[in-house]
């Protein structure tokens, strides 16, 4: 078994799902293509699609660095690029290798998953197939071979001593001599190993003269290949012999300057150490260091795998036998035959898997199949174990089958024979024989449960992140940390369940971080932030990694770290590979340039010199074709004559080799048809870019050259910064500026080739060039200055490269510069392309209406369109009896679309009526008409000039003439009856199948059955468009909402011409869109709905049967679109009766009919101006958003409400903080001017008994202020300070509250706004409900008429989603059920039409949706009956005509005789009831006999913002719409006693049946708390009303509706919750809702009273009471909340005057005293209470920190109850008061 390798299975685990899609349908794409049909265009394109996926899974693989699987993937990828492009042969073995290929590509991503080793050498048999099916002949196995090439050999014991250059080049060039004597005796007798001691030797010696680690790994591995070369361990073959050559080019490089290494190198080198079969210390090293032994490959063969189908197929039968035994074990007796039927099928997939221990396990499971089959009676709990445990071996062995061995085997023997000891009754041993499979259980066990914990624990780390991130956003939010507490500590419970110390430790220092950044005197620092997020993330990765098997935090960190951190000391340096591929890219340039200029000497002389180095290099990284190919070019050059094959041949080469990449995207597109002009632009701006880069790294080389001139490192550097601006400079267009800088480099080049001394003239020629190229690209930038004159730099440098004296004096001067206006016009364009001349205008012509960025964008798409409509042209110009092409009229459709979009309506008009000419071509008889396809032509070119008019902003001017011309065009004809009989087979056949489908979608609206048979509709296929089809989608729910206003209005005046007209004009632009799209059967009805337009135009006064056959034919129209919508293919059957089928026969129009009516269409007047140009303004004003969208707008502005709330809330908790500073300080200073006053006192005092020395000093000469006085003072100044800081936070509170307040009134006018998008007409559903009853009245054989009031109101989009189904049924039922047929209503005094009438009003925040019929009613009578059978009605109830009707809401209940596809069913009115519900409605209904019903629907108008009033019941907050708050009464004892009593409150004449909302609630021992006055809420809710009782109100507040869910959407009463500013969930009540549940519980009276005098008086129905008397706020406080947690009213008062003003109104039942209070003690307190006859008996606790005795025998003769000291024990405090109120409840 190899080792295991250290590839982290964590990424792969991401992507894996992706992974396996992608190679599926690759797998998909491979079957549909046909071998012996290769050459079909669209077979290759099944190839793309696999190789399209394919490439997904390549960049998959590259992301979590799989490379090996990459090269496999990548050669895969290019052997189907050489078949889609036919260079390489498609046949059977392609095909099947291609498939093989992605099996096993599956199967290896699935042995990692499931814990195999990374060894990507397992795939190289399968890599030499795939590389010789491309042709490459030699393929390394070093392909697939990718170590760590970051390892880093020992550190030495001691320092490498620093070698001056010169002598690192003496020693590097003895030992490369070494080497190479060493290599050649080697070679010439390679089985002696002669000449390896030497190069071993020579390989150490240049090994120790390096100093960096990076630059000595190469040579520390060489040194273990030649050891083990040296040793036998390896074979003297090519790759050996390679190697050594290529280990003597490394040296070479290493003498011109560059330790860089090829990567391949490196690889090819460990690959064989690898092989090595050596003991010897280097060797055994480095191959630990380098982890080899786990990346080689097993040299055992795989076991045979089972094809990928099979495997998946078992796994998939494993789960369902899994899924059967656990049900049935779990006492579904039903279960036990799926479970039969899986283990028979799970025998048969093993036997196709061929595993011989797998198949015997399987048949055992199949034995206790067959066993309990038998005698189900005797399944046991240890039967039940055993299976179970069978059945988990079987799903870890399908997992690795290629890797079951002898182990398995063992387990399947010991399992088999425990399940036949089951079988047979023997018991079992009770000690495990199967160590493996209980290691399995637990394995799996433990597996799932860390799922579970690392998901929460996910979940509370990302709550953790949020908190921190907005806190290092902004330090104000330090309240926030104090959320952290909870996650944290679950988090470190967590981890510390499951023994992760190190992890535990360190989030354990993340809370101390936390707790103090909370410290109000933190400061906040960048460094703490990053150093706790990194610590986060580290905890966050672990997790993740926790669910792929990490175990030791620490070796996780451990091994984070070392992946993911760099040698300090070393620099990142750029490998070989990268270098060769810049010299290719340079090289390529330059070969173009050369085709180009052949005689260009100097050109000549750098692309020799370039693949010169490039020859050098390219056996380093094993590219032998390249060097091949530089060899020859040089060649070519050299013997001076064309070299263009050469060339070609080096630039296919230089190409480097990647997989193309999937068709581009649209972008990619549009970017490819932009002007040239754009791309310089986009170039130049790349340039300027990387100039500015370069510059400032000459800038810093040039200073340092200055300092150190025979520095050769940054002569070089500087050597590269010219070649930089050269390319980059010849590639934008500057061909000066790359001349320029390539005069530099060749100078820079010969100083560096014969190592010349840095001379002034070099300095001078470097510091002009920085200061030209510097110039040059600042004026690129700003177009300002002038462009420098470099001729006297190129002239200096020419002299310096050819060493001409002369020419260097004749050089000196200043660089001068040339003004931009006087160079060529060319070379302006060329210096600067993104400089463009501004619009000039005619006087004459008008501007451009719109804003030119929206003509900008509007331009660039308008062009590709544009360009488009002119290649398609070009095309029909070959051949002119062609169809026009969908790409053709599609941009016409496009260009015109968007021309509307934006307002350029000329565009629009003229390219619609180019897409309708386009579209009508297809269908005329003489298409190839030359004076039509000038017209087209002539349209084509105008729509260019009108583009162009935008270019220069000018407004395009419309041509009438043209329109009305193609207009005229290819008029479409019928299709005769001859062609019907003169068709082909093929195409009888095709329209025979047609046929199957058209009556769906077409049916015959149009002709009589005699005629039907004869001609009908041309019977077409649809082609739909993927990228019109939404369009037309849109188009067509806008245009059937207008078709169906415009039967309307003709229905009800049939004379009247107007909708008739409009009608036509419709109906033909539905027509030509939908053929436009592909819809082409639709197309055809519509246009047959024409020919009956147009016969309704002739007759004048259509008859009512007529527009019936329209509407008929309109609605299966609307069908078909709105199938289209939900993604349905067109021909999908409707659901139409044959009596609809045959009302809507009619007869089919002939060719001159047709002609006719196409006339008759096109014939209709076009708009006036003033409706295009409002048509214009509509399009302008709407925009089209979607739906999803605008949601979460209102739903970020409900939370910004909340926010602000949150804000308003901590404000006001500033402000009573600041409130409370406010008395401190005035106590503070009443306290401190007693102290001025006695040390004043003492002052005068000391005068007194002054010393004589002073005596002929007057006290008022000398003060003698001692300490004590100079405190107070100090003391006095201080609190001055704290108050005016305290005034000043004041002011500015009082600031942020105002502007709170303007971003409230801001917010709160978004909010209004985004409701008003959200919100939509109930008219947008009314074609809907129209031709539901329309449908409805031709199924059951009545006529009825809808009348629709108020359709104009707007409700909230989601309700009215929500509601269409239940009022669609509503309708259906008032036809079905509720109108009379003609002969029973005539009897009845009728009219024949039933009358049903929709009515919507507004009342506050509701909806009221009335539905009327004037049918029969309701037949209680049989409701009644079916009540009483079924159960749900008793026969109390039975003579209540509410409950009956209710009865009519339950599931299976109908007064239907019969059921119909209509109703009967017994469940649509159980959906309304439920839907109307959810939505926090009601319904009412009203019936009265022969007169009809009415349903009464009350809806919110919104479900997003909603005014509501929050109240407090006990400790908890709910919200109750103010929609349905009438008063709110504020009442006294009395008051409320009498409502009480009477059980209702009567308000303006209306009586208000009386509740406590606990008690609605289900509380009814709920109690009312104590006040001075008390609140009762009068509400009302259509008839409903209901007077409710609170303990507090707190407030209007406007809130933002929450969903609840599932389960709470169906609790009566609750209609939403919704989210206060502090975070608290408030649930949004209906209270009337609430007192209408059936059967509450009998509730304990609310008698909230005030205390009377005698005990007897005392109400026992209130919370009980106790006030704190304490000047101390933080004893208040504390106190407060530890007696409001266990249930008690607490009231506080600062002293003891504001404790008896509290008291007159309410009667504590306990006070607890502090003594030392202002104004009024607690001692004269206690005296004043036990003096009221009211308060005499209130128990009193006096707590206070005067424990003496005295004071406390004072308290306990002036009738204090209790005394106890400060601090008190809570316990004892809640005892005593506990005691107090029992004694005065059972009082």
């Amino acid at each position: 078994m190899n080792a295991p390798t250290d590839f982290d299975i964590g990424p792969l685990t991401w992507v894996k799902s992706e992974i396996d899609l992608a190679l599926e349908r690759a797998e998909q794409a491979l079957p549909a293509f046909a071998v012996d049909a290769a050459d079909d265009e669209s077979n290759r394109k099944q190839i793309r699609f696999c190789r399209t996926h394919l490439h997904q899974v390549q960049g998959a693989l590259t992301i979590v660095g799989l490379d090996g699987v990459t090269q496999v993937a990548e050669a895969m990828e290019f052997l189907l690029e050489a078949m889609e492009k036919q260079e390489q042969p498609v046949d059977a073995a392609a095909v099947s290798l291609v498939n093989r290929s992605l099996t096993a590509l599956r199967h290896y991503l699935d042995d990692l998953i499931s814990g195999q080793p990374n060894q990507p050498l397992r795939l190289l048999p399968l890599y030499r197939e795939l590389q010789a099916a491309r042709g490459q002949s030699r393929v390394m196995a070093s392909d697939l071979f990718f170590p760590d090439l970051r390892v880093r050999p020992p550190a030495r014991s001691t320092a490498t001593p620093k070698l001056e250059r010169s002598e690192f080049e003496h020693r590097l060039r003895q030992q490369r001599a070494h080497f190479q004597r060493g290599l050649l005796a080697w070679l010439r007798a390679p089985r002696e190993r002669a000449g390896i001691p030497e190069m071993l030797s020579a390989v150490k010696r240049i090994e120790a003269i390096q100093d960096l680690p990076s630059a000595r790994a190469f040579w520390w591995v060489a040194t273990a290949f030649l050891t083990a070369l040296g040793e036998g361990g390896l074979p003297p073959d090519a790759d050996a012999r390679q190697l050594c050559s290529r280990i003597d080019l490394q040296t070479r490089r290493l003498l011109e300057g560059s330790s860089n290494v090829a990567e391949r190198l490196m690889r090819d080198a460990l690959y064989l150490v690898g092989l090595a079969r050596s003991s010897h210390r280097t060797v055994q090293k480095v191959k630990q260091a380098y982890r080899l032994p786990a990346l080689m490959a097993a040299e055992v063969a795989p076991a045979p795998l089972a094809e990928d189908a099979v495997r998946r197929r078992l796994r998939d039968v494993i789960t369902a036998t899994e899924e059967a035994w656990n049900r049935f074990s779990a006492g579904t007796a039903q279960a036990l035959p799926v479970f039969r039927a899986q283990a028979a099928t799970l025998t048969t997939v093993a036997e196709e898997v061929g595993q011989a221990d797998f198949l015997r396990l399987t048949r055992a499971i199949a034995e206790v199949a067959t066993f309990l089959g038998q005698s189900p009676a005797r399944h046991t709990d240890a039967l039940a174990m055993e299976n179970a445990t069978a059945i988990l071996l079987a799903q870890n062995a399908q997992e690795n089958l290629q890797y079951l061995g002898s182990s398995f085997a063992h387990q399947v023997d010991v399992m088999a024979a425990r399940i036949h000891d089951c079988i047979a009754g023997t018991p079992l041993p009770p000690e495990s024989e199967l160590p493996a499979l209980d290691e399995m259980s637990r394995q799996a066990q433990e597996k799932m449960l860390v799922g579970q914990v690392a998901r929460e624990i996910t979940s509370n780390l990302a709550q953790i992140e949020q908190v921190l991130d907005g806190f290092f956003r902004d330090a104000d939010k330090r309240g926030d940390l104090v959320q952290l507490d909870a996650p944290l500590r679950q988090v470190i419970g967590a981890l510390a369940m499951m023994r992760h110390e190190g992890a535990v430790a360190v989030l354990r220092h993340c809370t101390a971080e936390v707790a103090r950044f909370s410290d109000a005197a933190y400061e906040p620092q960048q460094t703490d932030f990053e150093r706790l997020a990194e610590q986060l993330s580290l905890v966050g990765f672990f997790v993740d990694a926790m669910q792929t098997g990490a175990g030791d935090f620490d070796e996780f960190v451990s091994r984070m770290r070392a992946g993911g951190e760099s040698p300090a000391i070393e620099t990142e340096v750029a490998t070989v590979e990268q270098e060769v591929e810049q010299q290719k890219r340079e090289a390529h340039a330059l070969l173009v340039a050369l085709k180009e200029q052949p005689s260009d000497a100097a050109l000549r002389q750098e692309v020799a010199q370039n693949l010169t180095a490039l020859q050098k290099d390219a056996d380093l990284v094993a590219d032998k074709e390249l060097g091949q190919q530089a060899k020859h070019v040089l060649s070519a050059l050299a013997a001076g004559g064309d070299a263009a094959s050469q060339i070609d041949a080096a630039m296919a080469t230089l190409k480097p080799e990647v997989p193309v990449a999937p068709p581009p995207s649209a972008e990619t597109i549009q970017l490819s048809q932009a002007t040239a002009a754009e791309v310089d632009a986009e170039l130049l701006g790349i340039f300027l870019e990387e100039a500015d880069e370069v510059l400032g790294s000459i800038q810093d080389n040039l200073g340092l050259l200055h300092k150190e001139p025979h520095d050769v490192e940054v002569l070089t550097a500087l050597r590269r910064s010219a070649h930089t601006l050269k390319g980059s400079g010849r590639m934008v267009g500057l061909k000066d500026f790359g001349e320029a800088a390539w005069s530099v480099e060749q100078v820079l080049n010969l100083w560096l080739r014969q190592e010349l001394e840095v001379t002034p003239q070099v300095l001078d020629l470097l510091g002009q060039a920085y200061g030209a190229f510097s110039a040059w690209v600042e004026h690129l930038k700003t177009g300002l200055g002038e462009v420098p004159d470099v001729s006297r730099m190129c002239v200096l440098a020419a002299a310096l490269r050819d060493g001409d004296e002369t020419g260097l004096a004749a050089a000196e001067g200043p660089v001068a510069t040339v003004d931009i206006a006087e160079r060529p016009d060319s070379e302006v364009a060329q210096a600067a392309p993104a400089v463009a001349s501004g619009p000039v205008a005619a006087p004459d012509r008008p501007r451009l209406s719109i804003a030119p960025a929206l003509a900008g964008i509007f331009r660039d798409e308008a062009a590709a369109h544009l360009a488009t409509l002119q290649r398609e042209f070009s095309l029909l110009e070959g051949d002119l009896a062609a169809p026009s092409s969908h790409e053709m009229y599609r941009a016409a459709h496009t260009l015109a679309g968007i021309a509307g979009t934006v307002g350029l309506a000329t565009i629009k008009h003229l390219g619609h009526a180019l897409e309708l000419a386009l579209v009508r071509r297809n269908h005329a008889a003489g298409r190839d008409s030359l004076e039509a396809f000038e017209t087209v032509r002539q349209a084509i070119a105008e729509l260019a000039l009108m583009l162009a008019d935008v270019a220069r902003e000018h407004e395009p001017e419309p041509i009438p003439s043209l329109l009305a011309a193609l207009d005229s065009l290819y008029p479409e004809l019928a299709v005769p009856e001859n062609v019907a009989t003169a068709a082909t087979p093929d195409e009888e056949q095709t329209a025979a199948e047609l046929a199957l489908a058209m009556p769906a979608v077409v049916p015959a609206a149009i002709a009589p059955p005699a005629a039907a048979t004869e001609a009908e509709v041309p019977l077409v296929q649809d082609e739909f468009d993927e990228q019109l089809l939404p369009l037309f989608i849109e188009e067509a729910i806008d245009l059937n909402q207008n078709i169906a206003a415009q039967l309307r209005a003709w229905r009800s005046n049939p004379a009247d011409p107007e909708p008739v007209r409009r009608l036509a004009r419709l109906f033909h632009s539905l027509k030509g869109s939908a053929r436009m799209a592909g819809a082409m059967s639709l197309g055809n009805l519509t246009h047959a709905i024409e020919t009956r337009m147009k016969e309704a135009q002739d007759a004048g006064a259509a008859p009512i049967e007529l527009i019936d056959d329209i509407d008929n034919a309109f609605d299966v129209i609307v069908q078909v679109v709105e199938r289209l919508q939900r993604g349905e293919m067109a021909d999908t059957p409707l659901e139409i009766s044959d009596a609809a089928a045959l009302e809507m026969v009619g007869e089919a129009p002939t060719d001159a009919a047709a002609v006719e009516v196409e006339q008759a269409i096109t014939g209709v007047p076009r708009p006036e101006a003033q409706e295009a140009e409002a048509e214009a303004a509509a399009q302008r004003a709407n925009l089209r958003v979607r739906a999803d969208l605008i949601d979460r707008l209102v739903n970020e502005a409900g939370e910004l409400s909340i926010a602000r709330l949150r804000i308003e809330g901590e404000m006001r908790g500033i402000k009573a903080s600041l409130l409370d500073l406010t008395e401190n300080v005035i106590r503070l200073r009443r306290q401190l001017r007693e102290i001025e006053i006695q040390a004043e006192l003492q002052m005068q005092s000391r005068t007194a008994v002054t010393d004589e020395q002073h005596a002929d000093f007057d006290p008022l000469e000398f003060d003698r202020f001692t300490r004590f006085q100079e405190l107070t003072r100090m003391m006095a100044e201080s609190v001055n300070d704290v108050a005016t800081v305290q005034q000043n936070l004041l002011k500015n509170l009082d600031d942020a509250n105002a502007a709170i307040i303007a971003q409230a009134r801001l917010n709160r006018e978004v909010q209004q706004e985004l409701m008003s998008v959200r919100m939509v007409p109930f008219a947008s559903i009314a074609d809907r409900l129209y031709r539901i009853v329309r449908q409805a009245s031709k199924d059951t054989g009545k006529r009825a008429n809808l009348e629709i009031r108020g359709a104009q109101l707007e409700l909230d989009r989601s309700v009215l989603d929500k509601m269409l189904a239940p009022l669609e049924h509503v309708l259906r039922n008032a036809v079905a059920h509720g109108l009379e047929d003609a002969p029973l209503r005539r009897s009845r005094g009728k009219a024949d039409i039933g009358e049903i009438t929709l009515t919507l009003v507004q009342e506050g925040n509701e909806v009221i949706l009335s539905i009327a019929d004037d049918g029969t009613g309701l037949d209680l009578e049989r409701l009644r009956e079916r009540g009483l059978r079924s159960g749900l009605l008793s026969e109390e109830d039975a003579d209540d005509a509410e409950r009956v009707i209710e009865l009519i809401f339950a599931p299976g209940i109908s007064t239907a005789t019969q059921v119909s596809q209509l109703a009967g069913r017994g469940i649509g009115m159980d959906v309304l009831k439920s839907e109307v519900t959810s939505l926090g409605g009601r319904i009412e209904v009203l019936s009265s006999a022969g007169q009809g019903t009415t349903f009464r629907l009350y809806l919110p108008l919104t479900l997003a913002v909603t005014k509501a009033l929050l109240v407090r019941s006990g400790d908890r907050q709910y919200a109750i719409p103010a929609a349905m708050i009438e008063q709110a009464l504020d009442l006294k004892e009395k008051s409320l006693a009498r409502i009480r009593d009477g059980r209702e409150a009567v308000w303006t004449g209306n009586r208000y049946p009386f509740s406590y909302l606990p008690h609605l609630l289900g509380e009814p021992q709920a109690l009312p708390e104590k006040h001075v006055q008390y609140w009762v809420l009068l509400l009302r809710s259509g008839s409903k009303r209901v007077a409710l009782q609170v303990d507090e109100l707190l407030g209007n507040q406007e809130i933002v509706v929450k969903n609840i869910g599932a389960q709470l959407a169906r609790v009566i009463g609750v209609d939403g919750a919704t989210v206060l500013g502090n975070g608290q969930v408030v649930l949004i009540l209906n209270p009337i809702a609430l007192a209408s549940r059936d059967r509450l519980p009998a509730a304990v009276s609310p008698v909230p009273t005030v205390r009377q005098p005698l005990a007897a008086d005392r109400s026992t129905a209130t919370v009980p009471t106790v006030i704190i008397v304490d000047d101390s706020l933080t004893v208040r406080k504390i106190t407060s909340r530890l007696l409001a947690r266990e249930g008690y009213q607490v009231l506080t008062a600062k002293d003891g005057v504001d404790a008896l003003e509290q008291m007159v109104a309410v009667v504590p039942d306990v006070m607890l005293v502090d003594i030392e209070m202002p104004r009024m003690d607690g001692f004269e307190l206690t005296r004043n209470v036990r003096a009221d006859k009211r308060l005499g008996s209130v128990p009193i606790i006096m707590i206070t920190s005067r424990t003496a005795e005295k004071h406390r025998q004072y308290a306990l003769e002036l009738g204090v109850n209790h005394y106890l000291g400060k601090p008190f024990q809570e316990d004892e405090l809640l005892r005593l008061v506990s005691g107090h109120v029992q004694e005065l409840r059972h009082a």
